[in-house]
């Protein structure tokens, strides 16, 4: 097959035991698991024999599989263990008096090599994980807005029986269909979206999290790149010079599980890659970056320093935030460190941008993540008949100062048409004289209040 074509299969792919449809997931060999929609109508029953059977509809096609001639045997050791009452659960991987994280983070992984027995029946995806680290003792959480990448998000169910299978493996089988895998940490297991799942940046589909699962199942052979349906967005080149290139560091990275591989190659060409729809999307890792500060978000700062809410805002879009050195340092209090900000429904690059107004900072998109840099100008450099570098830092100090003699005192929020909000930051310049007046003396009445109070309560001590 030509490098580029990708042939597409409506009906399930049958693999290693493994029967896989859009909507529905089935792992035999002991370990049963399924995903469903939330709501589903009433099944046909299966046929007696013959080939699966598929009803058109995509992502919500619904699969009557006859029963797989290869794994018969292992079918009907499944149906035994099923049959086979769950063991006592565990004694917990940790008990509230462990104190040295090192310890409790060997007994976490520990216990992932151990048996696990689990049954569950048709629940959403967060109770099952619950109801698997209370059999096991080992705390299981979600990372935040892991379940906003699932195609149902909450309502993500699973079907699931396990019988004496260790912990790692059947988190596993249970995960790596929906784009997800776990991290043991000193505390707890953390289910996490895996590194394309989160690049896609919404909520993906049941064809992209199958593609998923075949690049994360599969070794990389030259059948299955040439399968891929590759679309390069930026790439600086035409389509098949591009995919020559990106074939030569396949080839390159050499053996291994196929995502893995097809990571390697991209950065070692400073690409990256997530699934869209039928194609695997090869982009510029600075382009990645850009599409990520257009999540959606909405946060609110209040009296914060400034790089926590700055790194606030670059975990919410999965990307590294850095400062060049000083650039903090000749910030005026109020905006350094106590900066306030309130934006609803907003992008991160939205926020960045008001940000930048405010503090007079602007922001560099890099192919790992942000820069917070000064704004370039004349003042940067010292051209000939232009100030030297002891006037340049006069008029800096000079402007420092103005600044902090200059506070914020009030701030403005204006909804805007597309659900987001804007907010301006009131200075002290900006009010009229007879306001500042009155708004000094509320204050120092305030403060009078605050004092006599607080004498009060020293005399009654």
């Amino acid at each position: 097959m030509a490098l580029g074509q990708l042939a597409r299969r409506r009906s399930p792919v049958r693999r290693a035991g493994i029967l896989t449809s859009p909507a529905t997931i089935t792992v035999l060999l002991g370990l049963i698991v399924g995903f469903q929609p939330p709501v589903r109508a009433a099944e046909p029953a299966a046929p007696a024999g013959g080939a699966p059977q598929v009803s058109p509809g995509g992502a919500e096609d619904i699969l009557t599989p006859a029963p797989p001639t290869p794994a018969a045997d292992t079918s009907e050791k499944a149906a035994t263990a099923r049959q086979t009452p769950p063991s006592a659960a565990p004694a917990p991987a940790y008990s509230p008096a462990d104190k040295d994280p090192d310890d409790i983070e060997a007994r976490i992984l520990q216990a992932l090599d151990q048996p696990t027995d689990l049954n569950v029946q048709d629940i959403p995806i967060r109770q099952a994980l619950d109801k698997l680290g209370t059999e096991t003792g080992i705390p299981i959480q979600l990372a935040p807005g892991c379940l906003s990448l699932l195609p149902y998000g909450s309502q993500t169910k699973l079907t699931a029986t396990i019988q004496k299978r260790p912990l790692r493996e059947s988190l596993t089988a249970l995960l790596r269909p929906l784009g997800l895998e776990f991290v043991p940490t000193a505390r707890a297991v953390t289910i996490q979206p895996t590194p394309p799942l989160e690049r896609i940046g919404r909520r993906a589909t049941w064809e992209e999290l199958a593609t998923l699962e075949k690049l994360s199942s599969q070794p990389m052979t030259p059948e299955l790149f040439s399968s891929l349906r590759l679309q390069f967005q930026d790439g600086g080149g035409d389509a098949v010079t591009n995919g020559t290139r990106l074939a030569q560091a396949v080839s390159a990275v050499g053996h291994g599980v196929a995502a893995q591989v097809l990571e390697r190659a991209c950065d070692a060409c400073e690409w990256t890659w997530y699934p869209e729809g039928p194609f695997v999307v090869i982009l510029s890792k600075t382009r990645q970056v850009e599409r990520q500060l257009n999540r959606r978000v909405s946060v609110k700062y209040v009296q914060t320093l400034l790089p926590e809410a700055l790194a606030d805002l670059a975990s919410r879009a999965g990307v590294l935030v850095r400062f060049d050195p000083g650039v903090l340092s000749s910030l005026p209090p109020q905006a350094g460190e106590r900066f306030s900000l309130s934006m609803e429904n907003a992008t991160v690059r939205q926020a960045l941008e008001v940000i930048a107004g405010e503090t007079g900072l602007r922001y560099v998109v890099e192919p790992d993540g942000v820069r917070m840099t000064r704004p370039g100008g004349p003042a940067a450099t010292t051209p000939a008949g232009g100030m030297g570098p002891a006037q340049v830092e006069a008029a800096a100090q000079a402007t420092v100062a103005a600044l902090r003699s200059n506070s914020i005192v009030g701030q403005l929020t204006f909804p805007l048409p597309d659900g987001s909000s804007y907010t301006l930051f009131i200075r002290e310049s900006d009010l009229p004289p007879e306001v500042n007046a009155l708004r000094q003396a509320k204050i120092t009445k305030t403060v009078n209040q605050i004092r006599q109070k607080l004498h009060s309560e020293q005399q009654q001590d």
